[in-house]
């Protein structure tokens, strides 16, 4: 079975060369039929250049040259036009995916043990070299809003290959440097596999990340809903669940308060706990679909932190909008309500009710 790998090479003359050579060795030493596929857009650095050179000491380099830059996901599609190869791969031309995991990777497929393979920083074996806290923390947090859509533990990575007819005929068409996800979401496939690998900061060149990147992320997580009704249908169920917890939340605070005479901040809590249980028991057996006795200890203090972590997301946006923006607080109260009730929701699909 035929590999054709994918490089976006946009501004990256000083890697190319080194990763070629090891790209080649890996092909060499395990008896792989690979073509590599280069696609550069315009590279000030001189990149798209050298890569026609290149093209004369290695047979099996192909080298797609644009005319700006137009993106790392539209790269992997571009190069993947023109591919013959029945196994369908991207990596990153920076040296942080690691070529030696090339085979390992291959292999799973061409044995039929997957239909599609994942470099992954986020299983076990899997580390990140490198890289500040500020950095760890984007990709932790892209991470966890993507595992909305995919229980896949590295959705952003940029080191997979996928059988050719997984994708044939679906529609790609991600905005910004992450196609993965989209591929994820959209494609038919059986059995994906997520490989260990050491993710290595580059260490020459600029990162590619920026804020028209995190934007388009944002922007393409929405548009990916309707390919998860579910995640919608989920949402409005757990919308309904938190109105009638409010509802339940506010007659117990009356009664206790109005008609057993309890100091209204106890009645509070009281209220607050058996909202919040109610809600719980609601979400675990109807919203998402699980048996109430399945760790319903560890579920429900999950559950709880979610739910506080939401209440001071709420607070503090009120305080936000009502003291800092100057927007009349019924307003701000309910702009913050749908910013809390957003992450309440994520925090309990991701982490408390994910399967």
């Amino acid at each position: 079975m035929k590999l054709s790998l994918v490089i976006p090479t946009y501004n990256e003359k000083e890697n190319i060369q080194k990763l070629l050579k090891k790209i080649q060795n890996e092909f060499k030493n395990n008896k792989i039929n690979g073509e590599i596929i280069a696609v550069d857009d315009n590279s000030p650095d001189g990149a798209g250049k050298l890569l026609e050179d290149l093209k004369k000491q290695y047979k099996n380099l192909k080298v797609i040259n644009r005319k700006g830059k137009l993106g790392l996901s539209s790269a992997v599609l571009e190069g993947w036009k023109i591919a013959k190869g029945e196994i369908l791969g991207a990596m990153d031309a920076d040296l942080s995916h690691p070529p030696e995991k090339i085979s390992e990777m291959l292999n799973l497929i061409k044995n039929e043990k997957a239909d599609f393979t994942i470099g992954s920083r986020y299983v076990k074996g899997g580390k990140i070299e490198g890289w500040n806290f500020k950095r760890k923390l984007m990709s932790k947090t892209a991470t966890l809003l993507a595992r909305v859509y995919t229980k896949v533990k590295d959705p952003m990575t940029g080191f997979f290959m996928i059988k050719r007819d997984c994708i044939k005929n679906v529609q790609l068409n991600p905005k910004g440097f992450k196609i993965l996800l989209e591929i994820l979401i959209k494609g038919r496939y059986r059995n994906v596999k997520e490989i260990p690998i050491t993710f290595v900061n580059r260490t020459e060149g600029k990162s590619k990340a920026g804020t028209k990147e995190i934007i388009c992320y944002l922007q393409n997580l929405i548009r990916y809903l309707p390919y998860k009704k579910n995640v919608i249908k989920e949402f409005f169920k757990f919308a309904l669940v938190g109105g009638i917890g409010t509802l339940v939340n506010i007659i117990i605070l009356y009664l206790l308060t109005e008609k057993l005479g309890l100091y209204y901040i106890l009645s509070a809590i009281f209220s607050f706990i058996v909202a919040m249980t109610s809600n719980f028991t609601l979400n675990k057996i109807w919203t998402f679909k699980e048996q109430i006795k399945l760790e319903i200890s560890k579920k429900y203090i999950q559950f709880s932190l979610v739910s506080i972590t939401a209440l001071l997301v709420n607070l503090f946006f009120l305080y936000i909008f009502t003291e800092i923006f100057g927007i009349y607080y019924i307003i701000s109260q309910i702009l913050a309500i749908g910013i809390a009730l957003s992450i309440n929701f994520l925090g309990n699909k991701i982490w408390t009710f994910s399967k």
